[in-house]
Order: C-alpha cells, then sequence, then structure tokens
C-alpha cells in the first residue's frame, strides 16, 4: 500500500498562540534550571529524609503507628504526635485491636467535619500557636506545648487524617520552603497509611478464624512477636495463657460437629468479653485458645487466669435446643520480665513463652482440668 508523500515543513510559519511565552533554547532553559534554587532548613531536611525512609519500611499498619505516634516526635524533637483518623465504618477500629494503648494521642473519628474544621477550604500544613483556637482542639492531653504543627493526611483531596506534632519552642518557624517540605512528607504519610490500611484488611482475611472471628495460630503468633518486641522496648511484662476446653473431644463425639463448634464459638465470645481491649484472644485449633496479655505480671496472669476459669465453669450455654450445656476449662499460663530475663533473639523467646504456656496447660489437665498452672521461665536460650 503506497503512502503519501510526507511534506516538508522547515518553510513553513507556525501560527503563534496569542500572549504565549517566547520558546526557549535548550540553554536558556538549563540555565533557567539552575537559576530556580531552594534555600531549605538542611536539619529538616535531613530529618525527613530518614523519616520517609522509616515510614517506608513499616512492616505493618501497627508499625506506621508507632512511628508516627512515638518515633516521629522524638526524631524532630517535638514535645508529642497525635494522630486523628476519619473512620465512619469502624473498619480501622477493627484493624486496630491495641490502639487505646496510644490513649488521646490515637483518636478514631466517625464524622470528618472534626478534622476540616482544622483547616481552610483546602487543606494545607499550618502552624498554630496559642492565639489560634485550634489550640484548644489538639493535642489536649499535653498541656507543655507553645505551638502545634497541623499536617493534612489526603487521598485524592479527601480528608482522611490529620497528624498534629505539639512544639515547646514558642520562636519556632516555618518558611514557605519547609511548609512545602513538611506537606511533601504528609503526602508520603498518607500513601503509607492508605497502602498499610489495605495491606491490613488482605492479611487480616488470612489471620481470622472465621468461627470464632479471632485470631487464628497465624494471627497469634504475629501478635506475640510484636508485643514481646514492644514490652522489651518499653521494660514491661508480658503474660501468655493457654485455655482448653476439658473433655471435649467427647463432648464433641456426642453431640456433633455443629454443637462442638457452636460451643466454642460461645466460650470465645465470654471469653473476649472479659478482656481489656489491649489483651489478645486467639483459636489455636479445635478447643484450644490463647491470651496475649501486655503489661501484666505474674500475678496480674494468675487473676485473670482464675476469673476466666470460674466465670466458665458457672457459664451456661443454649444450645438453642432447650438444653444448657456446662463445660469447664483448664488454665496454664506463663510470664516474662524483660529486666528479669535478658532477650537478644525475639523469635526464639516467642517460642520458648509459648512451649512454657503449653506445658503449664498439660499440667493443669493431668490434675485434673478445671483448674489453673502455673509454670516460670528459668533459663532463656536466647
Amino acid at each position: 500500500m503506497a503512502h503519501p508523500p510526507i511534506e516538508d515543513t522547515r518553510d513553513v510559519d507556525f501560527e503563534e498562540i496569542e500572549a504565549a511565552p517566547p520558546p526557549e533554547t535548550l540553554a536558556e532553559l538549563h540555565e533557567r534550571h539552575q537559576r530556580e534554587t531552594l534555600t531549605l532548613n538542611r536539619y529538616l531536611y535531613n530529618q525527613s529524609l530518614q523519616m520517609e525512609h522509616m515510614l517506608l519500611s513499616a512492616p505493618d499498619l501497627q508499625g506506621l503507628l508507632e512511628i508516627l505516634l512515638v518515633n516521629l516526635p522524638r526524631h524532630f524533637g517535638f514535645s508529642a504526635a497525635e494522630l486523628w483518623l476519619h473512620d465512619p465504618e469502624q473498619v480501622l477500629c477493627g484493624l486496630l485491636p491495641g490502639g487505646d494503648r496510644y490513649g488521646q494521642y490515637l483518636q478514631l473519628h466517625p464524622d470528618v467535619f472534626v478534622m476540616q474544621d482544622l483547616y481552610d477550604l483546602e487543606p494545607d500544613v499550618a502552624l498554630v500557636d496559642a492565639a489560634d483556637r485550634r489550640m484548644f482542639e489538639v493535642l489536649k492531653a499535653d498541656d507543655r506545648i507553645d505551638q502545634a504543627l497541623l499536617l493534612p493526611l489526603l487521598d485524592n483531596g479527601r480528608m482522611m487524617g490529620s497528624l498534629h506534632c505539639g512544639i515547646c519552642d514558642s520562636h519556632f518557624a516555618v518558611g514557605e520552603a519547609e511548609e512545602a517540605h513538611i506537606a511533601h512528607l504528609a503526602s508520603v504519610i498518607s500513601l503509607c497509611f492508605k497502602n498499610a490500611v489495605s495491606r491490613q484488611q488482605v492479611s487480616r482475611l488470612t489471620m481470622i478464624d472465621p468461627l470464632t472471628q479471632i485470631s487464628n495460630l497465624r494471627g497469634f503468633e504475629k501478635d506475640i512477636a510484636r508485643e514481646i518486641a514492644r514490652s522489651r522496648r518499653a521494660n514491661q511484662p508480658i503474660s501468655v495463657l493457654m485455655l482448653e476446653i476439658d473433655e471435649y473431644d467427647d463432648l464433641y463425639r456426642h453431640y456433633g460437629d455443629i454443637t462442638g463448634q457452636f460451643l466454642v464459638k460461645k466460650i470465645s465470645e465470654r471469653i473476649s468479653s472479659d478482656l481489656r481491649k489491649s489483651d489478645y484472644l486467639a483459636r489455636l485449633n479445635g478447643a484450644r485458645l490463647a491470651i496475649l496479655v501486655p503489661g501484666s505480671s505474674e500475678v496480674m496472669a494468675g487473676d485473670i487466669a482464675e476469673r476466666i476459669r470460674a466465670d466458665i465453669e458457672d457459664f451456661a450455654v443454649d444450645d438453642s435446643r432447650g438444653a444448657n450445656l456446662q463445660v469447664t476449662l483448664s488454665v496454664g499460663y506463663v510470664c516474662w520480665e524483660p529486666q528479669r530475663f535478658p532477650a537478644v533473639d525475639m523469635v526464639q523467646l516467642a517460642r520458648q513463652i509459648e512451649s512454657a504456656a503449653d506445658k503449664a496447660l498439660a499440667a493443669a489437665r493431668d490434675q485434673g482440668g478445671n483448674r489453673v498452672a502455673l509454670n516460670r521461665l528459668t533459663t532463656l536460650m536466647v
């Protein structure tokens, strides 16, 4: 197929657009780029680069929150950091079972207006002082601050959260260049947060027991690894309780699959209602459950174990057929205190804690069940 000849346009005069700037040569363009320099606070620039690396390396949503609320204020020398998140359908509430550990520094709001009210029509980085009415709305848990740096977290223009940094220096100031750099950091935080939530939602599906809607074995192992590391940093004790429904195999054979699973579900719900929001309940298999209790001493863990055992002993499960089922629990528990038993290998430590709790559970079963047994860590091979 023949193609029409290509016209030579070298001598053709193109119509210029009225009021358009004259075209630049490559040399002129390069010279203009060289002149367009930006003066930026070096400390802020270097700290921001390091913070971006930390944010992008966050392993999950919990890790990202730890960076924003704990590491970020230390990194920049702020007195505190506070995060407000828009959560109209309580999705984040379900993804952050231990979020209450941050107290007032982490707030989930069903109404986005409370965050939008902190900014102008077009949300942008803002530095507010005592004369600004917004100082009475943010960082109420910290009365030492003189100023607050407000960072809107946006997703395609939609407000998804607001990060507030408390500043004790009344002379703290940022110029136009610094504001633009902080806005860039806010966009990185927004992107990391959005991706972390998406990954957490997908990951959660593989770590939830479909019957009880609590963590499964995989979820428990992830929770214990994270909480042991946090306990080590905070130098606080942590306890693990292993629980099992006594003579469950006989009950399962007698009543069948449907009643057996119904029983496990009801017992799990009952135990969950007795726990704090910061505690973690998991179904490891069959009729075996585990409870992770951060910040719990040996005495406190023993009290929790005994309270749960007594409560289930008195708990009658309605089988929806006019009969009540009553079961008992065997409970074994162990406590790790970082100060008494220093450890380096957190993975190996988690295995030893689980093994010690399993042995305590076995001891409770061997003594006839419906009782609590303690096993103490002695020498840690970590």
